[in-house]
């Protein structure tokens, strides 16, 4: 299998090459190092807001573009796809109250997560590549560029492609002074296991936070609007192949996780036997974007029962 190379209008789309003062996020003229997000999640009619810390200063690109999904309001009402004992998983598919009820009842978790109405990959795939859009380009075909008077490579801006440049070490992001490690209540962008057999074919140019262009494998640098929170101490997610750019603010903010993890473990013990009665297993595709990975790549998601709705993801500090 190669590599299918596209060409994307995204010309006239500006770039912040490094972390400074900047009019570029709604409005704002002042970017910090650590922006905040509140996020607020609803579940069994109980709404919990949690606030978080963006670690800015150290993954910039990561967190440029999760704040712009959330200014577009991309992560409002959106469903919780994927529950496991170490991350939930969301930011994928939209929360449609009577669809999900009907899908999960009737033993058929798929039809839901396979509905072009709820997954959100051709909405996210549309704003990255409309001729205003508000996403910034961090990942480019390698079809063609040029260099500077230093001899650095420029990629082309009509080549970007609508994905995320993987802030980590296994793919050339360095952190000054050392990284911190994933722990209860980190943030983290998704990058899914890819079918790709030419790796070699499978090439993307990457800008980094600093204007640097690398060249790197597709794989690393194909993430689009997932996101995980980690719920507990470890997580499955190895921190050399997984940007971590958020964390829980405060005391506070742990404690409104604390009471999220409680409710869900409490309506476990009175609805099921254990957490795993509480999920379906769900089989779809992910990567749909057939002109970036010629094959979709299959997935298996545990649905939650009762939704875990995103109500929604609001900037309250850049």
């Amino acid at each position: 299998m190669s590599f299918r190379k596209i060409k994307y209008a995204a010309a006239g789309v500006a770039v912040a090459a490094v972390v400074g003062v900047t009019a570029a996020l709604s409005g704002c003229t002042i970017e910090t190092g650590r922006p905040r997000a509140r996020i607020t999640v609803e579940f069994n009619g109980t709404e919990y807001v949690t606030d978080f810390e963006l670690y800015r200063d150290m993954y910039p690109q990561t967190v440029r573009h999760f704040i712009e999904l959330a200014d577009e309001g991309f992560y409002d009402d959106t469903v919780i796809h994927d529950y496991t004992s170490n991350d939930i998983y969301g930011g994928g598919y939209k929360y449609d109250q009577e669809k999900y009820e009907e899908s999960i009842g009737g033993g058929s978790p798929e039809d839901y997560l396979d509905d072009s109405e709820i997954y959100l990959e051709d909405d996210y795939y549309a704003l990255a590549t409309r001729e205003d859009s508000p996403i910034t380009p961090s990942v480019f075909d390698d079809a063609g560029y040029t260099y500077d008077d230093e001899g650095n490579m420029l990629p082309e801006e009509g080549d970007a492609l609508p994905t995320l440049y993987g802030e980590f070490s296994e793919n050339g992001h360095t952190v000054e002074n050392g990284q911190r490690g994933a722990e209860y209540g980190s943030l983290k962008m998704y990058y899914s296991e890819k079918v790709i057999s030419d790796t070699a074919g499978a090439q993307v140019l990457v800008r980094t936070g600093s204007g640097e262009t690398l060249l790197r494998e597709y794989q690393y640098n194909s993430a689009t609007s997932l996101f995980a929170i980690q719920t507990s101490a470890s997580t499955a997610l190895d921190a050399d192949e997984y940007a971590t750019f958020g964390y829980l603010l405060n005391d506070d903010a742990e404690a409104v996780l604390d009471s999220l993890m409680d409710a869900i473990d409490d309506y476990i013990d009175e609805e099921y036997n254990s957490s795993r009665d509480f999920t379906v297993n769900a089989g779809t595709e992910i990567d749909r974007f057939e002109q970036v990975a010629e094959q979709a790549t299959a997935a298996d998601f545990d649905l939650p029962k009762l939704a875990i709705i995103i109500r929604s993801v609001e900037i309250t500090r850049y």
